[in-house]
């Protein structure tokens, strides 16, 4: 019974942890060489550029799409890092040394590759966590959903989490972004090819192609911060969602991050329907990211 408990706590607070980090895009352009390439690769936990391993003690996640689709629409699948669990390297009184896969790749550009605005997209497998306590009194954590459980005497936690992130690079001219159909996605109405200090940028916010909006009920927001302005103290800005659009002037130069979190309960007539019976509340994040100049 003692065995249960910690291991069922041990899995409560891996859960806290996952709700807390953020999943992004790393995208860093070089042109020094013609015609150029991007390097891409993923980061996890709290700072950009790189803060934690996909597969982190602290908190894995399980990466289900990482790509490049084209100014045609073509999608390119990227190399997915691993997240199964790894035992350290090294472990000493000071340290534990861990292999570190964040999905780092080179795209070389070609002289005629296709002009337009990439989108390199990554999402998180959609993962379900219910807390329950069972038939004879016991603590429980399942990573399935209730439905599938027989013996459940009182649901602790019951909720869906997935993870959403962005990043674009330009050949040639920027056109206008639209949505891909991710579940919480940040759209760009603003030119990020050719950002400058102080210049206004603008988003769009949607919730499965519903519009985010601040209401009583819940208070929707995007925040960013940059690796150059606010992430060392602790500070971002912060602009309120008012029929899905929000926009902040960049404030220097660096790779920022834009992110939203949104939690909604699953209700029989709701836009979570399907989920009914199965999960109580959705979460999920989103993030976009970008290079000011």
């Amino acid at each position: 019974m003692k065995i249960l408990s910690k291991v069922a706590l041990i899995a409560i607070i891996s859960t806290s942890s996952l709700f807390a980090h953020n999943l992004w895009i790393n995208s860093f352009e070089s042109f020094t060489h013609k015609p150029g390439h991007i390097i891409v690769g993923l980061g996890w936990g709290h700072s950009i550029p790189i803060d934690d391993i996909l597969n982190s003690p602290n908190g894995k996640i399980l990466v289900e799409d990482f790509s490049v689709i084209s100014p045609s629409g073509k999608k390119i699948d990227l190399t997915i890092p691993s997240s199964k669990a790894k035992k350290s390297n090294l472990s000493n009184n000071n340290f534990e040394i861990f292999d570190a896969n964040i999905g780092l790749q080179k795209i070389s550009l070609k002289k005629d590759s296709e002009k337009g605005v990439y989108l390199t997209l990554a999402q998180s497998k959609p993962t379900f966590y219910t807390q329950y306590i069972d038939s004879k009194n016991r603590t429980r954590l399942k990573l399935i959903t209730m439905d599938k459980i027989k013996n459940i005497k009182k649901v602790l936690m019951a909720v869906k989490y997935q993870a959403f992130a962005k990043s674009y690079f330009t050949i040639g001219k920027w056109s206008e972004q639209k949505a891909i159909g991710q579940g919480l996605e940040i759209i760009p109405k603003t030119d990020l090819s050719n950002l400058h200090v102080g210049d206004l940028v603008k988003f769009d916010v949607l919730f499965y192609g519903k519009p985010l909006s601040v209401s009583a009920k819940s208070m929707e927001f995007i925040t960013a911060h940059s690796n150059s302005f606010g992430q060392s103290s602790g500070f971002s800005l912060l602009s309120y969602l008012q029929n899905g659009k929000a926009q902040f002037k960049v404030q220097s130069a660096g790779q920022w991050i834009v992110m939203c979190n949104h939690k909604e309960d699953v209700t029989k007539d709701g836009r979570l329907k399907n989920l009914y019976g199965k999960t109580e509340q959705v979460y999920h994040g989103a993030t976009l990211t970008f290079n000011v100049k």
